[in-house]
C-alpha cells in the first residue's frame, strides 16, 4: 500500500457551498439541486467504531475486521475500513488518514 494520502471526492452545492458525501440530490441548507464536485483532505478522527465479526459473503474471509465512522473536514462523516498494525487500538477521537479507495470503499490508517 502506498503512503500517499488520498483525497475524498464530495458533492458541493453550487449555490451555498455546503459539502455532502456523494451523492447529494437536494441541499439541506438552501434547497438547491445544483451540485458540483470537490475534494476534501483525507484526514479525520474516529467518531465511532466497531468490529465486524459476521461479514457479508464478499468479506467473510476478512472477518473479524474493524470499521469506523470517520469525521472529516466540513462536518462530513463517512464509514470506512480501518487498517491496523499489531497491538493498535481503535479509540474515539484518534486521528486517521485515508490510504486508499477500492471497490470495497475507503480505507483509513491510524496516524
Amino acid at each position: 500500500m502506498e503512503n500517499a494520502l488520498e483525497n475524498i471526492k464530495v458533492d458541493q452545492c453550487k449555490d451555498c457551498g455546503k459539502r455532502y458525501m456523494a451523492p447529494a440530490y437536494i441541499c439541506s441548507v438552501c434547497g438547491s439541486e445544483d451540485f458540483g464536485s470537490d475534494m476534501v483532505e483525507g484526514k479525520g478522527r474516529i467518531y465511532s467504531h466497531t468490529t465486524i465479526r459476521i461479514a457479508p459473503e464478499a468479506f467473510q474471509d476478512d472477518a473479524p475486521y474493524p470499521m469506523a465512522i470517520i469525521e472529516l473536514p466540513y462536518d462530513l462523516r463517512m464509514t470506512a475500513r480501518i487498517l491496523m498494525k499489531d497491538r493498535e487500538k481503535l479509540e474515539i477521537g484518534r486521528e486517521v488518514v485515508c490510504k486508499q479507495k477500492n471497490d470495497a470503499g475507503y480505507w483509513f490508517e491510524l496516524s
